[in-house]
C-alpha cells in the first residue's frame, strides 16, 4: 500500500472489529447455569453451618469435628427433591453467604441465599423433604 493514510485506517478498522481478550465464547452457556450438584453443594453447606457454630462458640473443636464427619455421611444419604433443580449460581450463592463474616451472627435458616425459595423457587412448606439434613 503506497498510501500510508489508508493502511492507517485499514489497521484501525481490523483493530475496532477484532475480538478483544476474554471474549471468546461470551455468547455460550454460563458453567454456573448448570444444575447443581447436590453432594458438592451439601457437604460445603453442612460442613460450614459446623464451622460456623464453632465460631460463634456453641459448640467445641471436637464437636465441630464430629459434626462434619456426620454431615459428610448425611450428605450421602440425602438428596435434592425431585422438583428442586437449582443451579450452581444458586447454590455458589449459599455457599458465600455462609462462608462470609458478614453473616456468622446470622442463623443459617435466616440467610436469604440459602433458603429453600431462593434455591428451589418455592416455599419451604411446600417441600417437606428438602433433604438437606442439619446434623
Amino acid at each position: 500500500m503506497k498510501n500510508p493514510r489508508l493502511l492507517a485506517i485499514v489497521v484501525t478498522g481490523l483493530l475496532v472489529s477484532a475480538a478483544t481478550p476474554g471474549s471468546v465464547g461470551s455468547c455460550g452457556a454460563d458453567s454456573l447455569d448448570v444444575p447443581a450438584e447436590f453432594l458438592d453443594y451439601c457437604q460445603q453447606r453442612e460442613q460450614l453451618e459446623c464451622t460456623r457454630r464453632f465460631l460463634r462458640k456453641e459448640i467445641t473443636a471436637s464437636s465441630r469435628d464430629e459434626c462434619r464427619w456426620a454431615a459428610i455421611d448425611a450428605c450421602n444419604a440425602s438428596a435434592f427433591p425431585s422438583d428442586c433443580r437449582p443451579t450452581r449460581r444458586e447454590t455458589q450463592a449459599c455457599i458465600n453467604a455462609l462462608s462470609s463474616f458478614d453473616t456468622l451472627n446470622t442463623k443459617e435458616q435466616d440467610i436469604g441465599e440459602c433458603k429453600q425459595d431462593a434455591l428451589c423457587h418455592a416455599t419451604p412448606g411446600e417441600q417437606p423433604d428438602a433433604g438437606v439434613q442439619n446434623p
